[in-house]
């Protein structure tokens, strides 16, 4: 049977990958945004007990949200929302051209089925 719509099955192809590819790239950079942020919270707290330590400051120190999201928690909290949203991208990419295989697909079987109805009544 000939292969029709090869246009489709290219735009269907390159959203898989696409999909694929932001699935990793995802991954990595929450990945790399928690560790990001563990570092430049401890960074964070150096630089401020530094400066309070300067200017003659005790050790008890508020940082406000500032410094509960330079630290692990922000890390994991925004990490998680980057991998919730990219993940969804991801799948909806790949979703599309899974589509689009599937519009193929049921042209392909609705064409093999009338061409076997024609010679059933032939």
């Amino acid at each position: 049977m000939e292969r029709k719509f090869k246009a489709l099955r290219f735009i269907g192809t390159f959203y898989k990958i696409v999909g694929i590819i932001t699935a990793v790239l995802t991954a990595i950079s929450s990945i790399g945004f928690c560790v990001m942020s563990v570092l430049g919270g401890s960074l964070f707290d150096t630089v401020i007990r530094s400066i309070i330590n300067d200017y003659g400051g005790s050790n008890n120190y508020p940082t406000g949200p500032a410094g509960l999201f330079s630290g692990i928690l922000g890390g994991i909290i925004i990490g998680g929302i980057i991998l919730l949203y990219g993940g969804f991208i991801a799948i909806t990419s790949y979703a599309v051209g899974e589509g689009i295989y599937l519009a193929i697909g049921i042209e392909e079987n609705t064409r093999a089925t009338a061409s076997l109805l024609q010679q059933q009544n032939s």
